[in-house]
């Protein structure tokens, strides 16, 4: 950098950068100016435009006399055609009066014959001709293309003014928000079973980004905090009831730079990554075309559940932040790529449970506690045994120092059962309906070994006071919790089985059923762009719920 005022130019950048972000940073000297300059990647008046459009209008030129000269060929064709079918009635005549001249009739299968052979092989020689330019006409229309789509193609770049008191050597550093990334976690878990102890968790960033930039060489950090919203300090206001004059203060938000940073992405970005494509690539448009697509569908797809998770992140005041733990290439056309953002090793409990109601499989469950220095992120949970892949399950955002457990595979050596006794459950339809419930849950151990696990079923727990639940009898005799869930510690020999029932009455109004049934019919035709409102909490956490899907039985 020397000593007078020098302009530095960061340029190709896409159009959508984000002008209120962009930051300058220089090692030496004094930055005196940053100015954001845009402007479209091409004009009708440049000379390479003009150049382009006149060699496509030759092409286009000569294939139009190529395509007339075909024109001309087949009326000929058809001229000769005519004189074929002229001659031949004509012979005709002549033969039925007796009037034939043979070297006559020979001149005229001649000239006819060769006409055809001549027409042909000139049809044949601009035929071929047309065949030779298609090509360089198809690579001719797709400059013009390229060229019209750079008319319509903005790029930035930042300029920057920097002065020394003396020459001296200069890092200058440009930091700028553009749209078009994403990222969300997903989990490894893997376990061993010569170790029952630890388990290893590998946590990644899955990041996908169509910005109009290849990031070579990156590093990266991710948060789920948003960057584009307005944080302010917490302030209540009045709460007034009834009328009152009071007015209160609104809060108002403005347009950002980032707003026009979005709507210049979703414009030109697909845009901008052909005319890319085009010039760095030798593969098909048509996959190109293909690939991006299929990229960007990807990317909609997780940014949908990102949102919606780090939003209830940010609701429960949680955000955090990660750091990839090596530089990694991403590529501009939205290829997602793993980044590692966490590695640890957690002390673990294997636990084998049994619910029945929920699943004839029963689980070999692993309970820990985050003892590292970040939260494990809500995800997909990959599970290994051995380095074999056993299948995906989910995780919900566990925070440091927090107990949490997850599934790791099936316990196939216990054998379950649930099943309604008809001969003890009755149902009676009256004013209010009585229904008498009797289950019976077997488990069978089927290995070599003893096994010992949790059996878990439940009883229902009525919060509307239309809805009694009483003559509850449970064999062998346990508790429910305040949730109506029971718990029996089992220890089962080999070969080992045991039965459990589980009976109550319920009492409820007719109507009840009717209006659960008028709901559910609602909410299967209700469309789903008809509101933005949380989705309803699955059937199974109603009673009422619970007491239709009963009745179902009988």
């Amino acid at each position: 950098m020397v000593a007078e005022p020098t302009v530095f130019a960061f340029r190709s950048l896409p159009g959508w950068v984000d002008d209120g972000s962009v930051q300058v940073s220089s090692s030496a000297g004094r930055i005196l100016d940053v100015r954001v300059d845009r402007r479209f990647l091409a004009r009708a008046t440049d000379k390479s435009w003009r150049r382009i459009e006149a060699e496509h209008k030759s092409i286009t030129n000569k294939l139009a006399a190529m395509r007339d000269e075909l024109s001309v060929l087949e009326a000929q064709r058809q001229q000769i055609e005519n004189i074929k079918a002229f001659s031949l009635t004509k012979i005709t005549q002549d033969t039925f009066i007796g009037d034939v001249n043979v070297k006559t009739y020979g001149d005229v299968l001649g000239f006819i014959t060769d006409s055809l052979r001549a027409n042909a092989r000139a049809r044949r020689r601009v035929m071929l001709q047309l065949d030779e330019l298609t090509p360089d006409y198809e690579a001719s229309l797709r400059r013009v293309n390229d060229a019209k789509s750079l008319m319509k193609l903005e790029e930035t770049t930042v300029l920057v003014t920097l002065q020394a008191e003396k020459p001296a050597a200069a890092t200058v550093e440009l930091t700028y928000m553009l749209p078009g990334a994403t990222w969300e976690p997903m989990h490894e878990l893997r376990a061993s079973t010569g170790d029952g102890k630890t388990v290893e968790v590998i946590s990644y960033a899955a990041v996908a980004q169509t910005s109009g930039e290849d990031w070579g060489g990156a590093e990266l950090s991710f948060s789920t905090q948003s960057t584009t919203q307005s944080v302010r300090i917490p302030e209540l206001e009045a709460l007034t009831l009834g009328d009152t004059h009071t007015a209160t203060r609104i809060l108002t938000s403005q347009v950002s730079s980032f707003t026009r940073a979005q709507a210049a992405f979703e414009g030109q970005s697909h845009l901008w990554n052909t005319v890319r494509q085009r010039s760095s690539s030798q593969r098909m448009l048509t996959n190109v075309e293909q690939v991006y697509r299929s990229n960007v569908e990807y990317m909609h797809m997780v940014q949908g559940r990102t949102v919606s998770l780090f939003e209830s992140l940010e609701k429960r005041g949680t955000t955090a932040h990660f750091k990839a733990q090596r530089v990694q290439s991403v590529r501009g056309d939205g290829h997602p790529v793993r980044l590692l953002i966490g590695r640890s090793v957690l002390g673990s409990t294997q636990k084998t449970v049994a619910a029945p109601e929920q699943s004839l499989n029963a689980a070999v469950t692993l309970t820990m506690t985050n003892t590292t220095d970040q939260p494990f992120l809500p995800g997909k949970v990959a599970r290994y045994l051995d380095g074999t892949f056993l299948g995906m399950t989910d995780i919900d955002f566990i925070a440091k120092g927090e107990k949490f457990s997850l599934f790791l595979s099936v316990a196939d050596h216990l054998k379950l059962s649930r099943q309604l006794d008809r001969k003890l459950s009755t149902l009676v339809r009256k004013t209010r309906n009585q229904m008498q419930v009797a289950f019976i849950v077997t488990v069978e151990n089927l290995s070599t070994e003893t096994a010992t696990f949790t059996l878990a079923d439940r009883i229902p727990v009525s919060e509307n006071k239309e809805i009694k639940v009483d003559k509850v009898n449970i064999l062998p005799a346990v508790k429910p919790d305040t949730q109506g869930i029971l718990h029996w510690e089992l220890t089962l020999k080999p070969g080992e089985r045991r039965e459990f029932r589980i009976g109550y009455q319920v009492e409820y109004p007719s109507e009840l059923v009717l209006d659960t049934q008028r709901r559910r019919m609602h909410n299967r035709n209700a469309s789903p762009y008809e509101s933005n409102a949380p989705a309803a909490a699955p059937s199974k956490s109603r009673v009422e719920d619970q007491i239709m899907d009963l009745e179902n039985m009988f």
